[in-house]
């Protein structure tokens, strides 16, 4: 039967008809960046423009903590990590579907020879070039060509971001350590300071000065102080593995980490919301989805739509072999297609729907991740200014809880205070030495965190 061309241009508008409409993605969902932060008003905005944010630290914010070793902690860390080293081969895998996605937009060509050996006659040789393209009318190869991409540019920022997270968490395992340590070396002298104090009881027993209880009581300090002591060395070794395991060696638990615990430097400037939508890797990775899943859509959609195919065909049949090889020997065909779905038990229609719900599960997905995001630079700004606040406060109640001691210690020895308020003070002391040290050490893991944040880079790339 001959199709009339009339009616080939009314099927083809009226399947064009047919296809409803894209996902109505409603974009006010997503959360408009506001003017500046609000913990922190008084800052200044570093903004820059939407296709190169600003950053608050261009040399990256490992420069800050002033440590060469941190850095190149952090450095083995992007080198030998394995967690990372899986994140970089799922973008090498996306780039690379990237690539098949994109086939469809190019023809497809196949050659083959085969040989028929039968009883009491030659050998026959049979040759076949073929290709065949779809055209691309309603860009449904495009459209997946471009999901390919999207998809691509997602598994970079999900790359950036690990390396961000990773930077963090080497940084803050780097300071952990150096708080373990310090601990550490509390431990052991409050353990001296226990010691002291059984060493003046004894001495009182033998004077008569103090009571068996008071030997008992002094003795029971010692060993609780002993326990102390064993679980800061195995907080320290804890740490040092965590350390370890990160930056790619084997957990030994032989690093070192930092020094001491040092106070982040006053932030200059800080980045301004619209720079963090535009410049944090995990908010441009969940936009890119929103795309993939937009434009896989569409294709979903075209699908319903006529397909155009091109098809070339030619042939050769020869008893010799190297005439397989030899162009004249082709008879050769050219053959066009056009393929309308009708009926296909509404899976088309199901799938469409699908990818649409798809998309707009994705762009919630990508609206909760910016808020997620503020909340975040939110409670870090907040947090700036009350632990700067802690660690004076605890700061001076370890210096007057030392002083406590030590005046607790002449009183006890010159008889005028009990072995009671000898290991209060000892005791009040270690937990303010103690507390002291954490709100320190939680004070540049905000920082960090703060960094991560804002999506600011750890080391110039």
């Amino acid at each position: 039967m001959k199709l009339n061309p009339i009616s080939l241009s009314l099927l083809i508008l009226l399947s064009a008809c047919a296809v409803r409409g894209g996902p109505e993605l409603d974009l006010g969902v997503v959360p408009d960046a506001p003017d500046g932060w609000a913990a922190r008003p008084e800052l200044t905005l570093a903004a820059g423009s939407d296709q190169a944010p600003q950053m608050i630290s261009p040399d990256g914010w490992i420069k800050e903590f002033d440590d060469q070793t941190l850095e190149d902690a952090v450095r083995e860390a992007f080198a030998n990590n394995r967690n990372l080293q899986s994140v970089m081969a799922q973008l090498r895998a996306a780039r690379a579907a990237m690539r098949i996605s994109r086939a469809g937009l190019f023809p497809s060509v196949d050659f083959s020879v085969s040989g028929t050996d039968t009883e009491n006659m030659s050998t026959v040789y049979d040759g076949e070039l073929s290709a065949s393209w779809e055209v691309d009318i309603w860009g449904r190869n495009l459209s997946l060509a471009q999901a390919g991409n999207a998809e691509r540019r997602a598994a970079a920022a999900d790359f950036a971001a690990a390396r961000q997270a990773l930077a963090a968490g080497v940084t803050q395992a780097w300071y952990d350590r150096g708080a373990a340590g310090i601990s550490l070396e509390l431990a052991r002298s409050d353990l001296d300071r226990r010691k002291d104090t059984r060493r003046i009881t004894d001495a009182r027993f033998r004077a008569g000065l103090a009571s068996r209880l008071d030997v008992r009581l002094s003795q029971v300090a010692v060993s609780n102080s002993e326990d102390r002591l064993e679980a800061s060395i195995r907080a320290a070794n804890n740490a040092a593995r965590a350390l370890e395991v990160l930056t790619g060696r084997y957990p030994a638990g032989q690093a070192v980490g930092a020094v001491d615990l040092i106070a982040p430097r006053a932030l200059p400037s800080i980045t301004a919301p619209v720079a963090v939508l535009t410049g944090r890797p995990d908010l441009i990775a969940a936009e890119a989805r929103v795309d993939a899943a937009g434009l896989r859509a569409t294709d979903a959609r075209h699908a319903m739509l006529p397909q155009l195919n091109l098809n070339f065909t030619a042939n050769a049949t020869s008893g010799s072999f190297s005439d397989i090889f030899d162009p004249r020997t082709y008879i050769d065909a050219i053959t066009g297609g056009l393929l309308q779905p009708l009926f296909r038990g509404g899976a088309l229609l199901a799938e469409a729907d699908r990818q649409g719900e798809q998309a707009r599960s994705a762009l919630f997905d990508y609206a909760q991740a910016t808020l997620t995001a503020f909340q975040e630079v939110e409670d870090r700004l907040d947090a700036e200014a009350t632990l700067e606040r802690q660690v004076a406060a605890t700061a001076t109640a370890a210096e007057e809880a030392r002083a406590a001691v030590t005046l607790t210690r002449s009183r006890y020895i010159n008889g005028r205070s009990t072995i009671f308020d000898l290991i209060n003070s000892q005791t009040t002391a270690i937990a303010a030495e103690t507390r002291a040290i954490e709100t320190r050490r939680a004070r540049i893991e905000n920082r960090i965190n703060l960094h991560l944040a804002l999506g600011n880079e750890p080391l110039r790339t």
